[in-house]
């Protein structure tokens, strides 16, 4: 029935369907069965599936490993220290890593920096956001957006000002020039 659902809302608009905490999902063999179906077909419908997990072995116990890296071409990894370690270290060779990749997984700082390798290319992103850049990609929940709405109404351009006065970010003028 929740499989029915999902796929009757693909109406070939970009579409995406995330999959967080995929370990659960990975580990239930109607779940997994359904995830190589989607992994495989839903490109067709304009539609990409994101697997969130907290641990690579996941995937090498899912069964579907082989689908995974054929279907998955992008990899973003969080810092991982015991990458080099033997027992991990296959989990990222199994997945395309080369000693370089697993070098910089393994080094990587964390909660700051994460590892994004994919056909294009691959890079370490640093993503130490200073306080005005969190003030904004921080403001998630309802009651700030409400807030962000009212302030946009009252100050319309100028509304990032108040927002960032707001947050107590000194020196806010000096972020937006004057016309």
């Amino acid at each position: 029935y929740l499989f029915r659902r999902i796929e009757k809302r693909l109406t070939g608009a970009p579409s995406l369907i995330v999959l967080d905490e995929a370990w659960l999902m990975l580990g239930h063999p109607t779940f997994r069965d359904k995830i190589r179906e989607w992994l495989k077909a839903l490109r067709k419908a304009n539609c990409a599936v994101v697997l969130a997990t907290q641990s690579i072995s996941d995937a090498e116990r899912s069964g579907i490993i082989d689908v995974l890296k054929e279907s998955c071409p992008t990899k973003i990894c969080l810092p991982n220290g015991a990458a080099r370690e033997t027992g991990t270290r296959e989990f990222y060779e199994r997945i395309g890593f080369n000693e370089r990749q697993i070098e910089i997984v393994a080094t990587a700082l964390p909660k700051r920096e994460y590892y994004v390798a994919s056909p294009e290319g691959r890079r370490l992103f640093d993503m130490a956001l200073g306080p005005v850049a969190l003030s904004f990609v921080g403001a998630s929940g309802k009651e700030d957006l409400k807030h962000i709405r009212a302030l946009h109404s009252r100050h319309g351009a100028a509304w990032p000002l108040e927002w960032l006065q707001q947050r107590g970010i000194a020196d806010v003028a000096s972020f937006f020039p004057t016309p």
